[in-house]
């Protein structure tokens, strides 16, 4: 399929594929819908296998995006945009600004943040270059955390649980936002059981938390309530539908499922899956407080995710959908609503 069949399949506004050979930038900047409001989304910086695989990475992220904000109530639309190169680059500020550049030329339809790979000083010496820069004044992973958690615990509340307390949860990945979420977990008496292939964050997690720790290639099929993965996207696949044994899936990780099938496959087997843009959103509305300058309601807004949870998980239980189906539908409801008053940013 080509990009332009691509797009028009999924509904995309705008694709800019990014070159500058004098650094060796090779970027995707994925506008997926400004219904709202312009799009927010964050600059990941990472190797990719090849140029398709990045461009297939910021048009997933980027849709997800329309949707997360959309369920979160917020007046921005989606995008996402990926540098393909290592984050340890030597040149890593060069393509930082390299990829500025084009951004800033798009007059405001896109607004970056921080990303995998990619940190509060590296969205500093973007925003030297583009006027609407989220993430300058601070790392967004706490919220994206705590947002994370209320919908766990809203998760299982639906079940009868009164809280976390005691409730055994998989951490797969320890990296700026799994650690925050192990933490909040832990202070909220849950039994952490961990995994990450850096051993000091698995030491850090043991010996600091109380945490279990289980080998990288385990912690999928650990023996627990909630698996909550917070690393790459594409984790919940069929080889780990066949071993997996936790009644929830909520994690932080976006793009979690490897295909829509998966989310139909959890629904079929009776395990509640929160869609990860419902379950990750903190740091978007963290983002949006920081762009709208007011964060007065962030910590209020950051917990109403339990809320939209709450509602997702009970009309797919009503209808005997799955919850990705249910999310994106509540998700389109609101753009339709909208669609009349899309706004102008040029």
């Amino acid at each position: 399929m080509s990009l332009t069949e691509a797009m028009r399949a999924r509904d995309f506004e705008q694709v800019v594929v990014c070159r500058d050979p004098g650094v060796g930038l090779e970027s995707v900047i994925a506008v997926h819908d400004t219904t709202l409001g312009p799009s927010l989304g964050g600059i990941r910086m990472r190797a990719y296998a090849d140029h398709d695989a990045a461009l297939a990475d910021a048009l997933d992220l980027a849709e997800a995006m329309t949707y997360k904000a959309a369920l979160a109530g917020l007046d921005l639309g989606g995008g996402k945009s990926v540098i393909n190169a290592d984050p340890r680059s030597v040149n890593r500020n060069d393509l930082l600004a390299a990829h500025a550049r084009f951004i800033g030329s798009l007059g405001g339809r896109y607004i970056p943040a921080v990303d995998m790979g990619t940190t509060i000083d590296d969205l500093d010496l973007v925003g030297r270059y583009v006027r609407r820069v989220s993430s300058q004044r601070r790392d967004p992973s706490p919220y994206t955390a705590l947002g994370v958690v209320e919908s766990i615990r809203a998760a299982v509340q639906l079940d009868g649980r009164p809280g976390l307390d005691g409730v055994k949860i998989a951490v797969q990945g320890l990296g700026h936002v799994g650690q925050h979420v192990a933490k909040l977990l832990a202070e909220a008496g849950a039994h952490l059981v961990v995994a990450d292939i850096n051993d000091t964050a698995v030491r850090a997690a043991r010996d600091d938390l109380g945490a279990t720790v289980l080998p990288v290639e385990d912690i999928m099929g650990a023996d627990v309530d909630v698996l909550c993965p917070c690393a790459a996207g594409g984790v919940i696949d069929a080889q780990v539908l066949d071993r997996l044994k936790a009644r929830y899936v909520i994690g932080a990780a976006n793009n979690v499922l490897s295909s829509a099938s998966v989310a139909v496959a959890l629904a079929e087997r009776g395990v509640v899956h929160v869609p990860d843009f419902v379950a990750n959103a903190g740091g978007l509305i963290a983002c949006a407080a920081e762009v709208h300058g007011d964060d007065s309601k962030l910590s209020a807004d950051v917990e109403r995710i339990a809320e939209t949870t709450t509602a997702v998980l009970r009309r797919a239980a009503e209808t005997g959908r799955d919850t990705v189906s249910v999310a994106v539908e509540i998700g389109r409801d609101r753009l339709a609503a909208r669609r009349s008053e899309r706004p102008r940013f040029l």
